[in-house]
């Protein structure tokens, strides 16, 4: 009698272990069932979504480019495949890249060569953004600043505004745009010195031209 009721506390004591050690392993598979489909999905879904998702972007941006420059599909891919190469160099994805031309075409697609001075002007804007030290939204702020400006046709006081306050509107671009626009025929040390500073030759001078402007971009692409 003590025997049997001996064996069968003995039961009940490894039957709870076992239920422990059964919740132990239920945990210890669904952990790992969810590590192994988040590793797949990692692999597989999430490369392949974004992948979609680029393309998409893709097929818009080339859309907006053909009917702002009246170029070919093929030339558009073109330009877009050059920007997605530098995208992949540089912390600025390929969606902001297209956005950015889309907007500078926008501005100068109808230019002779308005497709190419669009491209390299947003590889300039890219270096001159990383040389400031700008991220990716400060960086599509100014570019669409400028891109307003460039269909105005001049740089005005309140575009540069929003360039500076993009932490991109430092000494050496705006030397380099002095620079640019001399070289163009235009004395602007004497603009400045007129109009008391560089910021009052911008609102009263306009020497900040989009030909100034985008081959000072241009300069910076190289």
């Amino acid at each position: 009698s003590k025997m049997e009721k001996s064996l069968s506390n003995l039961e009940s004591k490894f039957s709870v272990i076992g239920i422990a050690w059964a919740k132990v392993i239920m945990d210890m598979t669904a952990k790992v069932e969810h590590f192994a489909k988040s590793i797949a999905a990692n692999l597989t879904v999430i490369p392949l979504k974004a992948g979609l998702t680029e393309y998409e972007t893709q097929i818009d941006s080339t859309q907006t480019i053909m009917a702002n420059t009246g170029r070919s599909v093929k030339d558009v891919n073109a330009a877009l495949d050059e920007l997605n190469e530098y995208a992949d160099l540089t912390i600025y994805n390929f969606t902001q890249m297209t956005s950015n031309v889309g907007k500078f075409t926008a501005a100068i697609g109808k230019m002779p060569g308005g497709l190419e001075k669009s491209t390299q002007a947003i590889k300039g804007i890219g270096n001159w953004a990383a040389f400031a030290g700008a991220n990716a939204t400060q960086m599509a702020t100014a570019t669409y600043q400028l891109s307003q400006a460039l269909a105005a046709g001049t740089v005005k006081l309140q575009d540069w505004n929003s360039v500076v306050n993009a932490g991109m509107g430092g000494e050496v671009f705006q030397n380099a745009l002095k620079r640019t626009a001399t070289v163009m025929g235009t004395d602007v040390d004497a603009l400045i010195e007129k109009f008391g500073s560089f910021r009052e030759s911008l609102s009263r001078g306009e020497w900040l031209t989009t030909d100034v402007l985008t081959e000072t971009l241009n300069q910076f692409t190289m």
